[in-house]
């Protein structure tokens, strides 16, 4: 499953760097947070993780969307990586989820320095649980969930190259969670 989440994000990205080929001034950009995940399951405390996007403007994918001035519609995919441990009594439980997530983003001025967003997409998640408990061995189930992840954020430019900003999604999804991060960007020329 792995494999597949992986081929699907480079796939994303190579789209993504071919688009922004064509013209200056793509729009295309790429992103790294680091995020806050909240607790999926009872037992579980909150954990730290990574997160790579890309966004590529919807007329760059052959979609001409009328929006308001400064209003513009982006396709966005991501995966994160985050990984959940326990131990109590004697027992460890690890929980592993690796989301890939693939849809929209509406990205609003709110001035010259400050934009806002909001987006809505699929995720797609594979995840795993390992359970270790002393005198009785080990164990592991993997399971693949499908779910909706709406999120809201901001950006803060700091040059035509390089932005800041934060974000807050809600995986809505077996075992549903919160994650809260801060962004760095990279805009594709």
């Amino acid at each position: 499953m792995k494999k597949v989440a992986f081929a699907l994000l480079a796939l994303v990205f190579v789209s993504g760097t071919a688009f922004a080929a064509g013209s200056a001034g793509s729009g295309v950009s790429f992103d790294l947070s680091g995020n806050y995940a909240s607790e999926p399951a009872s037992g579980f405390d909150g954990t730290f993780g990574l997160e790579l996007g890309a966004n590529v403007p919807f007329s760059r994918l052959g979609m001409d969307a009328g929006t308001s001035k400064g209003v513009e519609l982006q396709g966005r995919a991501s995966l994160s990586y985050y990984n959940w441990d326990q131990g109590f009594f004697g027992a460890d439980l690890e929980y592993r989820r690796i989301p890939l997530f693939v849809g929209g983003r509406v990205v609003a001025p709110l001035s010259s320095q400050v934009k806002v967003y909001g987006q809505l997409g699929l995720e797609l998640s594979f995840d795993k649980v390992d359970v270790f408990i002393p005198g009785l061995g080990s164990g592991s189930e993997s399971d693949t969930n499908i779910g909706i992840t709406p999120g809201v954020g901001i950006l803060f430019p700091i040059s035509n190259q390089f932005y800041l900003g934060g974000n807050l999604n809600w995986h809505i999804i077996s075992d549903d969670y919160f994650t809260v991060g801060l962004t760095v960007g990279f805009n594709l020329p």
